[in-house]
């Protein structure tokens, strides 16, 4: 499985599903490919497990399996990507930081070009 940037012309992380337990465990191989720092660091394994709290529910991401050596760049993004998840679950509206903006102004420019406008 890999996921892709609008603005990367290839898939900016790979992995497999290790364990699928909806709704509440998923485990997973995270292999970053954005950048030679962040290939060099191989393959790290990412924990995402959902338990109930009251009517609501409490998410845990753990990220491990990390060489010593690894950039901050291969873990440094989970706190825009927990926030933008967390601010999409509640208002339906994405998130609106630098990095997150970046890539929608990169999906409007391209959806511009596609329809002339």
């Amino acid at each position: 499985m890999s996921s892709r940037s609008i603005s990367a012309p290839r898939p900016i992380v790979e992995g497999e599903n290790l364990v699928v337990d909806p709704p509440r465990r998923l485990v997973r191989t995270m292999r970053a490919l954005w950048g030679p720092a962040a290939e060099a660091a191989g393959t790290s394994r990412v924990t995402w497990e959902i338990e109930p709290v009251g009517d609501a529910c409490r998410l845990t991401v753990v990220h491990d399996q990390l060489p010593p050596d690894v950039p901050s760049e291969v873990y440094g993004g989970w706190p825009m990507v927990l926030s933008g998840l967390k601010t999409w679950l509640e208002t339906g509206e994405t998130l609106t930081t630098p990095g997150s903006l970046m890539y929608q102004n990169t999906e409007k420019n391209q959806n511009t070009e596609k329809t002339g406008g």
